[in-house]
C-alpha cells in the first residue's frame, strides 16, 4: 500500500489476509416463493429486490408489473402496481427498486422512462422524466442503505452514423426527487468497445459501479483495477489485484457458436439472417479478468471469478442467450475490505450460473448484529425464488 499523488495505490499479491478459517458461510433461513399456490408468491419474472431496514423485502416482478411486500419471515403484506402508464403503473420491460433515506424507495420504470418514489408503505409519491438529455441515456439507478445514497449513471447516445454522443459515462449523485446534487466521477465509456450494432462480441470491456459503504467503486473487467471515488469526483484510492485472464479457447467458442444454431432453429431464424450475425461475431482471446462486482456486508466489495463456457453443463449452455454481454460467473468471489485489502475468497450460493442476475441485497439486523444476503435463484423447473442467507464468520471491523 503507498500514496502517489494523495491518492492510495492498494496493490495486492493475491495472499489473503484471512487466516484458515476466517472466511464466511451462509445458511439458508427464508425462503419466498412457489410453483403453484397463492398468487403473490409465484413470480413471474423477477428483475429486482430491495431489503428495508426492518428486513422487510420488497420483490419487482417485471412480468406481473408488481411490486410486491414481504415481512421478514417472507409474508405477503401487499402488492403495488400493474400494467400501463399511469399513476400505480409499470411498464414493460425492466424495473427494480432501489433504497433511498428513510427506506423511502426509487423504482427505475425504464419502460416508462421515468423514476418512481414509493414511500416504506407501498404508497405512490411522486415520479419523474429519464428520458435522454444532454446526448446521454439514463442507464441505471445505484443506492448504498442504508445511506441514503442515490447515484445514477448515464451513457452517452448512439449517433445515426454509429459514433457516440460523448466518451463519457457520468455518474450523478441524485435526491429523491430527481434534482441533481453532485457530478461524482465521469469515466470513459465502456460504448467505446462495443462495436455499432451491439451484440456479438465475447466479450467486451464492460464497467462495472457499485456504490457501497466506502462510496462509490468503478472498474472495468478486462483488468482487475478499481477506482474508488470521494465526493465530489475526488479518487481516493486506486486497488489491484495480480490476477491472469483465462484464455478464451476453441473450445470455448464452439460452445457459443453452437448454442448460436440451436437459437437460429428454436426461433426459425431465416438462414441468410443467422449467417450475416455469425459472419459478424467476434471474440476475445481471453476472458475479462472477472465477471461482475457488488457491494458486501460491512463495507466490503464482492468481485465474482468467471466460469469458462466449456465448463458449463447442457442446461447451463441451454440459458445461453446472444445478448448476454458478460461471460459466466462461477460461485467463487474475492472478497476485499473497505480499504481495499484482498481479504480472501468466499462461495457465494446461488451464484453457479445466472443469466441476469438481480443485485445481491446485504443487510445487518440491528438487534443482533447479524449480516444477511438476499438472493434470486430458480430452480430446474425456471421457477424463480427469494432467499435469505444468514452469514456466519469473520466481518472486517
Amino acid at each position: 500500500m503507498r500514496d502517489s499523488a494523495g491518492i492510495r495505490i492498494v496493490e495486492n499479491s493475491g495472499s489473503p489476509l484471512w487466516r484458515e478459517g476466517e472466511g464466511w458461510e451462509f445458511t439458508e433461513v427464508l425462503r419466498i416463493g412457489v410453483l403453484e399456490g397463492e398468487p403473490e408468491y409465484e413470480f413471474g419474472r423477477v428483475s429486482g429486490i430491495a431489503v428495508l431496514s426492518d428486513r422487510r423485502i420488497v420483490v419487482a416482478d417485471a412480468m406481473a408489473h408488481e411490486l410486491r411486500f414481504f415481512s421478514a419471515e417472507g409474508v405477503h403484506e401487499l402488492t403495488v402496481g400493474r400494467d400501463g402508464q399511469g399513476p400505480g403503473e409499470f411498464g414493460d420491460g425492466l424495473f427494480y427498486p432501489v433504497v433511498g433515506p428513510g427506506d423511502t424507495m426509487l423504482v427505475f420504470d425504464r419502460g416508462n422512462q421515468r423514476a418512481v418514489v414509493i414511500a416504506p408503505d407501498g404508497t405512490w409519491l411522486e415520479d419523474y422524466s429519464t428520458l435522454p438529455r444532454d446526448g446521454h441515456w439514463f442507464g441505471m439507478l445505484l443506492d448504498a442503505p442504508p445511506s441514503g445514497r442515490l447515484l445514477s449513471y448515464h451513457v452517452p447516445l448512439r449517433l445515426s452514423e454509429g459514433g457516440l454522443a460523448d466518451s463519457m459515462d457520468v455518474l450523478l449523485e441524485r435526491d429523491l426527487h430527481g434534482a441533481i446534487l453532485d457530478t461524482v466521477a465521469r469515466i470513459p465509456t465502456y460504448m467505446t468497445s462495443i462495436p455499432s450494432g451491439g451484440t456479438g462480441y465475447y466479450y467486451a470491456d464492460m464497467v462495472d459501479a457499485a456504490l457501497c459503504e466506502s462510496g462509490l467503486v468503478v472498474g472495468h473487467n478486462h483488468t482487475f483495477r478499481s477506482v474508488w471515488y470521494g465526493a465530489g469526483e475526488t479518487i481516493e484510492r486506486v486497488v489491484t489485484l495480480a490476477r491472469e485472464r483465462l484464455p478464451l479457447t476453441g473450445e470455448d467458442r464452439s460452445v457459443m457458436m453452437e448454442r448460436f444454431d440451436q437459437l437460429v432453429a428454436e426461433y426459425n431464424v431465416p438462414a441468410d439472417q443467422a449467417a450475416a450475425f455469425k459472419s459478424r461475431v467476434r471474440f476475445e482471446d481471453y476472458y475479462p479478468v472477472y465477471s461482475r462486482f457488488t457491494c458486501g456486508p460491512a463495507g466490503t466489495l464482492l468481485v465474482q471469478r468467471v466460469r469458462p463456457l466449456r465448463q458449463l453443463s447442457d442446461e447451463e449452455v441451454s440459458r445461453i442467450r446472444r445478448t448476454l454481454g458478460r461471460p459466466p460467473g462461477g460461485p467463487e468471489w474475492d472478497v476485499f475490505d473497505r480499504e481495499g485489502r484482498y481479504l480472501g475468497v468466499v462461495e457465494v450460493p446461488g451464484t453457479e450460473w445466472v443469466a441476469v442476475v438481480p443485485e445481491l441485497r446485504f443487510v445487518r439486523d440491528q438487534a443482533s448484529g447479524t449480516w444477511y444476503m438476499y438472493s434470486v435463484w430458480s430452480d430446474e423447473l425456471e421457477v424463480q425464488y427469494v432467499i435469505g442467507w444468514r452469514i456466519d464468520g469473520t466481518m472486517p471491523g
